[in-house]
């Protein structure tokens, strides 16, 4: 399941990052920034989790 939910969380990372790079207003930029930041501490959580199994 934590793998599962890693893969997807990538992806969703993935397209906010396009997101970002398309976005011409600057606010927009900084909230998909802010939602990757904590999708990378979600990941950085499921790694630690799947190192402990």
């Amino acid at each position: 399941m934590l793998t599962y939910n890693q893969a997807s969380l990538k992806m969703i990372r993935n397209n906010l990052h396009v997101y970002a790079m398309e976005a011409s207003d600057p606010v927009a930029q900084t909230t998909y920034h802010e939602s990757m930041m904590k999708i990378d501490d979600l990941l950085a959580n499921i790694d630690q989790k799947l190192k402990g199994l």
